[in-house]
């Protein structure tokens, strides 16, 4: 096919639909039809249009909402960091220095609760270290322990400011005075290395 031909057969499918386009458009019925079909396609690809764009913004509302979510977690979790280091740093501070042997400290809480030094031995024990701090512990052997004095004892203990820890406790009654016990327990101060 030369180049007339082609533009021959373009003109007459022009020419055809311009024919029958006239045809449409000569009746009224025919003409709002028309009309209100491009109204309709015109609806319809504004509201693809829409969507699209509304769609893509619930998306990204959607995303901020799970992006604050996670920074309300991260602030907290900061929170929750820096009173923990605070109160590590306060426990730590107020921990005595290594001037005062355990043992000695011990020693004064015992005496303090008035039990005999004659009826209680101090044993010191190997000091454990660990990621994060540093154990030093003693066993304490208790004999002929009135029961009030033994809850006077751990009470001291818990609560001394050196933050004693006690534990393996064991308490036996005695065969010769039920009123009395023995006891045996292990106490423990930690101090917390410093995190870098």
């Amino acid at each position: 096919m030369d180049k007339n031909t082609i533009s021959e057969i373009v003109k007459n499918l022009k020419n055809q639909f311009n024919e029958r386009f006239q045809r449409i458009l000569a009746s009224d019925r025919d003409r709002k039809a028309l009309i209100l079909g491009a109204i309709g396609i015109s609806i319809l690809v504004i509201y693809l249009i829409f969507h699209s764009f509304s769609s893509g913004g619930a998306r990204l509302v959607k995303k901020a909402e799970t992006l604050e979510a996670d920074l309300k977690k991260i602030e907290s979790l900061r929170s929750e960091y820096i009173q923990s280091k605070r109160r590590i740093d306060e426990v730590t501070s107020n921990i005595k220095s290594e001037d005062e042997a355990l043992i000695s400290v011990v020693e004064k809480v015992l005496i303090d609760a008035q039990v005999e030094r004659g009826s209680f031995s101090i044993n010191s024990r190997t000091d454990t270290t660990g990621d994060l701090y540093d154990e030093k512990s003693v066993d304490i052997e208790i004999k002929k322990l009135p029961l009030n004095k033994a809850v006077d004892v751990l009470y001291k203990i818990q609560t001394n400011p050196s933050f004693l820890k006690v534990s393996k406790l064991r308490i036996r009654t005695r065969f010769d005075n039920s009123s009395l016990m023995d006891a045996s327990f292990r106490v423990s101060t930690f101090k917390f290395k410093q995190v870098t």
